[in-house]
Order: structure tokens, then C-alpha cells, then sequence
């Protein structure tokens, strides 16, 4: 008889034997098979089971009264005698402890394993792809709803004698507006200069040069300024409305205004609206100047046009129309991105990781609908042929 064993002189440690002779195999279990300590012993039962325990024998399972578990435990020992059994082989249970758990596993756990193992990546890809669709439903419930109380409240604000908070709108256009301008005049003043010295090193191949400022004039006033002011305001503005209403959320400042009687939705969502809806269209025209700005220093720097005739050629490659389409898509965007920050701020609960993850969740969501949209828009202005 080959004997092995893996007895573990601290007794809190998990530990077995594995007794072999000409006829059986037996297995003992002993210490604590807890889940904190199974690392320690597993690798080993794999390698025994692999070399020893793997022969047509019977199976002789002792569980000695010292030994205790959890249902990591169990489980564990539940699965070695589950593969036995898959081997065909006769496999007996002497249990010197009362563990309940064991038991358990043996009963039900042999049926969860193996459903689990007959799962593959096709049903665990539909599985995900469901998931995610009952989330996605989910969460446009929900944002129509909180839209529809948007709305009620809005209409209500504007019947009822209850003034609008005319100052937290004036703080918010401060926040949104002025102290933006920088960002917003950079960003746009350095897509201008690049723009212009690429279109030029391309046009210049074909001695084109001066409708570089056609090219940047329709792509500055009809998409870029429009697009890239609202993703600087969805990274900057609407992360601000989820942290700062999912902060209040969480010390429960916004239960206080419920208990106040007032509608925190009037409170503190509609003055933020207000100012977004108002700030970003002037945030694009700003962009869309300092933008040709930008072009028409490169312009001057690289072709030798002069301001005067930055302008003539400008206004010769660009209409009224143009300007109005980039116009028109600012307060869309607007709303998109106050709406999305607000509902998300109201979506934390729990702890500070939450207003993270929510802050996260705005800023990409915000951006994917502003591009979205865009697209929409450009398509249907194209059809429309504006």
C-alpha cells in the first residue's frame, strides 16, 4: 500500500490523506476547510487526485471530527467526489463530523456544477447580450420618466405664481459660461491653426492654397465649433451637475428639500437648465471666432493672405445658412447634456464611489448622444439640402 500524506500539524490548516491498498483508496479530510485558507491545499488535492486517486478503485470518503468548513469548503470537497462519480466508480461517504454544508453540496451541488460546465461562450454571450438589453430598456424607462418630470415641472414653474431661482441661474451661466471661455477659446484658437496647415499643405499640391479658408470656414461654422464646445461642456459642465447632485444625494441634502415641501427638481435641475440652454450657443459663436482667428493667423503666416482678404474670401465661401445649422445644433446639445448630468446625479446612492462612477457614466453618455446626434443632424440638413 503507497501511503500519502499531507498532514499539517497546525490544526487550523486544511489537510488530507490519501490511504491506497490492492483494493480502495481512501481519503481523509481534516482541519478547516475554510475559504480563506483553501489556496493552501488545493494546488496539492489537484496533483494527488491527478497521480494517486485517478484509478479504478473504490472510494472511501472520511471526514474526521476535527475536520470543520464553510461552503467554500464543501464545495470543494463536494467537487472531488463529484468526479469520482463521473469516473463510474463506487464512492462511500463516512462522515465522523455533523457538517450540514457537506451534505448540502452533495445534494444540490452536483446539479449546479454540472449545468455550469456545460455552459460555452454562446450562452454566455446571450446571457451578456440579455443583461445588457434589460439594462438598456431599464435605463430608458427611467430617463423618461425623470424627462416627463422635467417637463411637468417646467410647465407648472412657468403657470404658477413660484418665481424662477433667478439667481442660481445667474451662478450656473458664471460656471458654465464665462469661466469656460478660456478652454472653449483655446481649444477652438488651436483647431483653427491646425486645420489651416494641413488644409494648405494638402491644397498646395494643386495650387489651391486659398480655399483653405473656404474648408475651414464650412467645417468651423457647421460641425467643429459646434461639436467640440459641447464635448468640452459635457466633460467639464455636465460631470459638475452629476458630482454636485450626486454629493447632495448622498448627505441627503435633497431629502431635506423634499421635507422643506419643495420640488428639488425645480430646485436644482431647472436653473441648471436654463443656464446650459442659454450659455452654449453663446460658448459655440465664441468658439466659431476664435476659430477663424486661428485660421486666418496660419493663413497670414504661411500664404501671405492678409486679414481683408481672409474676410472677402470668407464671405464668398460661406453663407448665412451655414452659420445658422452650427447654431441650431447648440441648444440640442444643450439639453442632452444637462439632462444626462442631472439624471445620473440623482442616479447616486450608496457611497463616494458611486459619484464617480456616475460622473464617468455622464461624461461618456453625454458625448456618445452629442455625436450621435450630429450625425443625425448633418444627414438631415444634407437631405433638406441647407
Amino acid at each position: 500500500m503507497t501511503m500519502q500524506k499531507q498532514m499539517n500539524t497546525d490544526l487550523a490548516s486544511p489537510w488530507f490523506d490519501v490511504d491506497k491498498d490492492k483494493d480502495n483508496l481512501t481519503l481523509r479530510f481534516g482541519g478547516a476547510w475554510v475559504c480563506r485558507s483553501l489556496n493552501r491545499v488545493e494546488p496539492q488535492l489537484d496533483r494527488k487526485f491527478q497521480k494517486s486517486i485517478a484509478k479504478n478503485r473504490p472510494v472511501k470518503i472520511i471526514i474526521e471530527k476535527n475536520c470543520s468548513m464553510d461552503s467554500a469548503g464543501a464545495c470543494l470537497i463536494a467537487r472531488v467526489i463529484k468526479a469520482l462519480q463521473n469516473e463510474k466508480r463506487t464512492v462511500d461517504v463516512e462522515s465522523l463530523t455533523s457538517s450540514s454544508l457537506l451534505s448540502y453540496f452533495l445534494t444540490h451541488q452536483p446539479a449546479v456544477m454540472e449545468e455550469a460546465e456545460h455552459l460555452n461562450w454562446k450562452i454566455l454571450w446571450l446571457n451578456y447580450v440579455g443583461f445588457k438589453t434589460v439594462y438598456l430598456w431599464k435605463t430608458t424607462l427611467n430617463m423618461l420618466e425623470f424627462l416627463g418630470k422635467i417637463l411637468i415641472t417646467w410647465v407648472a414653474t412657468l403657470k404658477s405664481a413660484t418665481p424662477l431661482r433667478w439667481v442660481s441661474v445667474f451662478r450656473h451661466c458664471e460656471e458654465i459660461g464665462v469661466r469656460a471661455l478660456p478652454i472653449v477659446g483655446l481649444i477652438s484658437f488651436l483647431i483653427g491653426v491646425v486645420l489651416s496647415y494641413q488644409s494648405i499643405n494638402q491644397l498646395r499640391r494643386f495650387g489651391a492654397e486659398i480655399y483653405t479658408i473656404d474648408f475651414l470656414a464650412v467645417s468651423l461654422l457647421r460641425e467643429l465649433a459646434v461639436l467640440l464646445t459641447a464635448i468640452v461642456i459635457a466633460g467639464r459642465s455636465g460631470s459638475a451637475f452629476t458630482a454636485q447632485l450626486g454629493t447632495m444625494a448622498l448627505n441627503q441634502e435633497i431629502d431635506a428639500i423634499r421635507m422643506l415641501g419643495l420640488n428639488p427638481i425645480q430646485v436644482l435641475v431647472i436653473p441648471r437648465l436654463i443656464a446650459i440652454i442659454f450659455c452654449l450657443p453663446l460658448l459655440v459663436f465664441f468658439a466659431m471666432m476664435m476659430g477663424l482667428l486661428g485660421g486666418m493667423l496660419m493663413t497670414a503666416l504661411i500664404i501671405d493672405v492678409s486679414p481683408i482678404q481672409f474676410i472677402h474670401q470668407f464671405q464668398r465661401a460661406t453663407s448665412l445658412s451655414s452659420f445658422w445649422v452650427g447654431m441650431s445644433k447648440a441648444p440640442l446639445f444643450a439639453i442632452l447634456i444637462g439632462f444626462v448630468g442631472c439624471y445620473r446625479g440623482f442616479q447616486v446612492k450608496g457611497s463616494a464611489e458611486s459619484v464617480g462612477r456616475m460622473t464617468t457614466q455622464s461624461v461618456v453618455e453625454s458625448i456618445f448622444l452629442v455625436i450621435i446626434f450630429d450625425a443625425f443632424m448633418s444627414i438631415l440638413f444634407s437631405y433638406l439640402k441647407v
